[in-house]
């Protein structure tokens, strides 16, 4: 069988701030994904702490890090981490979309936005957005996924389980890592004779291979409509703040809304 692995052709200088810093600080994995975009794509000095502040994030002001940590991964405050507000109630901790929109724009000075989306099909959504990606690498589209992890496949499968999937054989996929809404990047995918996995990058090295990890689009597809969960998934769009009224278009002519969506956390 014979595998093609392709990545979006513009991820290099994201995989290089990202090999730097490869793990998030607690509770801060949207604001960790703006500010790595921004030193990547923007050349700018921000921390996630930066973002944090700007998107009106939220953490939890007690309680045990494992219960917000993947398993295996130690908790990381980063420089600032305490100048971000705290509340009691650890169900209303996060940072919304709504929030790192703001962020983006305000701290790239309206050089980039994040574009939210919304659709009722995420398989075919997740179609569009891959030939999209392909067909402009110029534009430098980079889809930021709010999943919930709990849909996932383990970040760690066989050789037999990808091998199986890929020719299109039935798999008992291994379980998920982690359980709880997350972000996430979607950077490329693997192409079998059958079936395909979408690659992405995560907040931590634990996951799969330093952070990069390999998704079913069912998988995927299901994080994202988070079925029988109380909060909402989305895909946000991060490009120059100059192409949006060039992409908006495609979007919509292809069923994307142009909304954000609830992930839990207030703005």
């Amino acid at each position: 069988m014979q595998l093609n692995l392709t990545l979006f052709s513009y991820v290099q200088p994201l995989l290089q701030v990202h090999e730097q810093d490869n793990q998030q600080p607690d509770n801060l994995c949207g604001p960790y994904w703006v500010a790595l975009l921004l030193q990547a794509y923007g050349n700018l000095v921000i921390s996630a702490v930066d973002v944090a502040l700007k998107a009106s994030t939220i953490l939890p002001n007690h309680g045990d890090p494992a219960n917000w940590i993947p398993p295996g991964a130690t908790s990381l405050l980063s420089p600032g981490y305490d100048r971000i507000p705290t509340v009691s109630d650890i169900d209303a901790c996060g940072t919304s979309i709504l929030g790192l929109m703001q962020a983006t724009e305000q701290l790239s000075q309206g050089r980039f936005c994040l574009i939210p989306l919304q659709t009722s099909n995420w398989l075919n959504a997740l179609e569009t957005l891959w030939h999209l990606c392909q067909t402009h690498p110029d534009w430098q589209i980079v889809p930021l996924l709010n999943p919930h992890t709990s849909y996932f496949w383990g970040s760690t499968p066989t050789p037999s389980q990808l091998f199986n999937h890929l020719v299109g054989n039935a798999v008992s996929p291994p379980p998920a890592d982690w359980a709880v809404g997350h972000f996430a990047l979607l950077i490329g995918r693997l192409q079998g004779s059958v079936n395909t996995f979408h690659a992405l990058l995560d907040t931590y090295p634990q996951f799969g291979w330093h952070g990069i990890h390999l998704q079913p689009p069912t998988a995927l597809a299901q994080s994202l409509q988070r079925p029988h969960q109380t909060t909402q998934g989305g895909i946000a769009l991060f490009v120059a703040a100059e192409l949006r009224l060039r992409l908006e278009p495609l979007l919509t002519n292809h069923n994307l809304q142009i909304a954000p969506w609830d992930n839990g956390t207030p703005l």
